[in-house]
C-alpha cells in the first residue's frame, strides 16, 4: 500500500477552510457581544428605549457611584431635552420586611428613575405579555399608578387617576432596577 501524500492544493484548500472558519466563529462572537450588550432590559417599549444609549452598562445592586460617575457624569443625573434620568443609591441599612440582606450593597445603584418633563400619554400602547400588572402608589404625592413590571427590573408607572402632573394613563416615569434573579440573591430570598 502506497502512502497518500497531501498536494500543494489540497494543503492551500485546507489553510483557506482553517481561515473561513476562524473569521466567521470571529464574527458570530462579535455580533453574540453586540446583541447581548443591549439585552439587560429586552422589553424596553418601541419609544422609551434609554438603556444602550444612556445607562449601559449599569446595573442595579452592581454598579457602584464611580461607574454611575462616569456613565453620567454625576450622581445627580442628567437631564436631556424631553427626559431626566436620575440614579437612586441604596441607603444604609436597607432591609427586606425588617430583615438584613444576604449581601451589603449600601452605597450601589438601586434604580435609574426616568421621568418626562412634559405630558406622555400611554394610552393605546399595549404591554407585551413579558409585563406584569399591578397597582402602585406614591405616598410622598398621595397617588396611585398601574404598575407594568417586568422580571429583568423594568417598570412603566402610569397615572391611574388625574392628577395635576398628568391625566389618567399619562406615563409618571419608568424605572431600570435589579432584575429578579439579582433582587433574590441580594436580599436573600429564595
Amino acid at each position: 500500500m502506497r502512502p497518500v501524500t497531501v498536494g500543494r492544493t489540497n494543503r492551500s484548500s485546507v489553510r483557506n477552510i482553517v481561515y473561513l472558519l476562524t473569521v466567521t466563529l470571529m464574527m458570530i462572537g462579535l455580533y453574540a457581544k453586540a446583541t447581548r450588550s443591549s439585552t439587560a432590559y429586552p422589553n424596553e417599549l418601541p419609544h422609551f428605549k434609554f438603556y444602550a444609549k444612556y445607562l449601559e452598562p449599569l446595573s442595579p445592586y452592581v454598579s457602584d457611584r464611580a461607574e454611575v460617575v462616569r456613565v453620567l457624569g454625576s450622581t445627580e443625573g442628567i437631564e436631556l431635552s424631553h427626559w431626566r434620568l436620575w440614579p437612586l443609591f441604596v441607603g444604609e441599612g436597607s432591609t427586606s420586611n425588617g430583615h438584613a440582606w444576604a449581601q451589603d450593597v449600601t452605597g450601589r445603584l438601586a434604580s435609574v428613575v426616568v421621568k418626562p418633563k412634559q405630558r406622555v400619554s400611554m394610552l393605546g400602547i399595549k404591554f407585551p405579555p413579558a409585563f406584569s400588572r399591578g397597582p402602585g402608589r406614591v405616598s410622598e404625592i398621595n397617588v396611585s399608578c398601574d404598575v407594568y413590571s417586568d422580571s429583568f427590573g423594568l417598570q412603566y408607572w402610569i397615572y391611574s387617576e388625574d392628577w395635576h402632573d398628568g391625566k389618567k394613563g399619562d406615563l409618571k416615569e419608568i424605572v431600570y432596577g435589579p432584575s429578579k434573579v439579582v433582587e433574590r440573591q441580594v436580599i436573600g430570598q429564595p
